[in-house]
């Protein structure tokens, strides 16, 4: 299997389709891995147009996890690079949602050189809303109970998803590691906010969207103000789930934003 290595950490990654080079930076939810990409439609979606680079985020998937709080501190941001170079792209460009697209604003600050565009859904590079952070704390809690009780942990993330889960589904949550998946978020939400002059700085264009249920949704929309190539979408009707697993609605306007930066 395909490992990059970023300081002893290895970070897994696939390879698929063909032409330009696009990395998918999944988030927490979905299933917490690079399938999530492929279970709501975005891969097939693309992969006819663009040379997909998908990776698990340290602490997900078949990546490294591990479960000192302190090795998902800004070494993350350098995993994707990692993968960059175990590859062999010199530039790509980056859609990353939620907690990809939160590692994504770093990315198009400390590695700029190596991205022609970002596309960040579901997030703010200002502070949490309180009610998301109370948010992932439910989710921490969500993966505890994982552990203690995976029937009533099944019952609340259907709720929470607003579809059954199926076999294959209950597997793979199942199989994910409890201790890394409750460490892992916590450096997300602790991350300092970018500041305007910080975010101003940014040069590579970016395409923001995000529901307008999303509690991300005033923040995210504000930031493009001071960001001088950054284009923002408001998803009506949608919130942080149903924004992501939409993929009808959201690549249309995600080719027509890469076929724009392609052109220029």
């Amino acid at each position: 299997m395909p490992f990059a290595n970023n300081n002893g950490v290895r970070i897994y990654y696939e390879i698929e389709g063909q032409g330009p080079p696009l990395v998918l930076a999944h988030g927490m939810g979905g299933g917490g891995d690079l399938n999530a990409w492929r279970r709501t439609g975005y891969t097939d979606a693309l992969k006819d147009e663009f040379q997909l680079i998908l990776f698990d985020f340290r602490g997900y998937g078949r990546s490294d996890k591990p479960n000192d709080v302190s090795a998902f501190g800004s070494d993350p941001v350098d995993d994707v690079v990692a993968v960059l170079d175990s590859v062999g792209i010199a530039k790509a460009h980056y859609f990353g949602y939620s907690m990809g697209a939160s590692a994504g604003f770093r990315q198009a600050i400390s590695h700029a050189d190596r991205f022609q565009s970002f596309i960040l859904g579901g997030m703010t590079p200002g502070p949490w809303p309180e009610e998301m952070v109370k948010a992932v704390n439910i989710s921490n809690e969500l993966v505890k109970l994982r552990r203690t009780d995976p029937e009533a942990y099944f019952v609340q993330m259907e709720r929470l998803l607003g579809h059954p889960l199926t076999a294959q589904e209950r597997s793979e949550y199942l199989a994910r590691d409890t201790e890394a998946s409750a460490t892992a978020p916590s450096p997300h939400i602790d991350e300092s906010a970018l500041t305007d002059q910080v975010l101003a700085g940014i040069s590579v264009p970016c395409l923001l969207y995000c529901g307008d249920l999303d509690l991300f949704h005033n923040g995210a929309q504000e930031s493009v103000q001071h960001m001088p190539r950054a284009v923002f979408i408001s998803m009506h009707g949608f919130n942080h789930i149903t924004a992501f697993f939409r993929s009808d609605v959201v690549v249309p306007f995600v080719k027509q934003f890469l076929t724009v930066v392609g052109n220029m």
